[in-house]
């Protein structure tokens, strides 16, 4: 029994050895890089990162490249292939054959290997121009304020715009940059965080990073009395308001809270309303500060007497 094993193994070695000697027709698959693009444009697509190719040569040498575990990269240098006239021209898409740098190919393998085909048999290349332009960034802010706490003005982003490198096509589609998205919880001050901005493909940011200021502030409530006046009323007219202020109630924030006087509103009734003889004049806030919170006053209607 070994001896017929032994024998059953030198007659497959035998047959194995026979057959590495003979030539064979396979496809191996190699990976591409491309090289020497035009400087002043920016490839939009994405041609093949393999060529398979279909070579012939002894089975011993197939047999070594099929057990390798990585072959080096076929070089498409594309300034080879009409660099200069890409970079001059207008037009944005190219195809090349396959044909036309199965050559070049072939320096790059073994001589032990003869090519006769490559796949993808046309290669497609899609150009646009580089531009810079300059874009708004938008702060991508998801926020939760503690309580009593609110924002004193709005969300700021410094810079406020950066310049933007890319292909055309993108740029002049693109409104603003936005920031990576922000997640605050129970915020109760003044926050800066210096982040970075959302990624684009093909697209480079000059600055980077930019930083994001979320004005917090902690309200609390402050009463004003304020004066009515009456709008459009003639300077013959003599007329007597009952009540003649409004009580005002509204959230401020505690920076601003010894700021804010009865000279920053204006209430007031028409006077129109007093000519129609109607019974009550109704009050209209018509000016305050901004970023108030929570603004009321009392009354909203006031009687009136029109002096003879």
């Amino acid at each position: 029994m070994v001896i017929y094993l032994i024998c059953v193994g030198i007659a497959s070695v035998l047959w194995l050895l026979n057959a590495l000697e003979k030539e064979y027709t396979v496809e191996l698959s190699f990976p591409v890089s491309y090289t020497n693009l035009p400087k002043n444009k920016i490839l939009i697509n994405d041609p093949p990162n393999h060529f398979t190719l279909d070579v012939q040569s002894y089975g011993f040498t197939l047999l070594r490249y099929k057990l390798s575990v990585a072959f080096s990269p076929l070089v498409f240098n594309i300034n080879d292939y009409g660099g200069k006239i890409m970079a001059d021209s207008s037009r944005s898409n190219y195809a090349f054959s396959s044909r036309q740098f199965r050559s070049k190919i072939a320096n790059q393998l073994s001589n032990e290997l003869n090519i006769t085909g490559i796949h993808p048999d046309t290669i497609y290349f899609k150009f646009d121009q580089i531009v810079t332009q300059s874009k708004k960034v938008v702060p991508d802010v998801n926020l939760q304020l503690k309580k009593q706490h609110f924002l004193y003005d709005k969300i700021k982003v410094k810079p406020d715009s950066v310049r933007v490198h890319g292909p055309k096509s993108i740029l002049d589609t693109l409104k603003a940059v936005e920031t990576i998205a922000q997640k605050y919880k129970a915020l109760d001050q003044l926050t800066q965080r210096n982040v970075s901005l959302k990624t684009i493909k093909k697209v480079d940011f000059s600055p980077k990073r930019v930083v994001v200021q979320i004005p917090v502030e902690e309200y609390t409530e402050k009463e004003l009395s304020v004066p009515i006046s009456i709008d459009g009323m003639p300077d013959s007219v003599k007329v007597n308001l009952f009540p003649s202020e409004v009580k005002l109630s509204f959230l401020v924030g505690l920076s601003r809270f010894g700021e804010i006087s009865p000279k920053d509103f204006h209430a007031s009734v028409s006077y129109e309303n007093i000519k129609n003889k109607d019974d009550y004049l109704p009050v209209t806030l018509t000016m305050m500060p901004p970023n108030l919170k929570s603004t009321s006053y009392l009354p909203l209607r006031i009687e009136y007497l029109i002096e003879k």
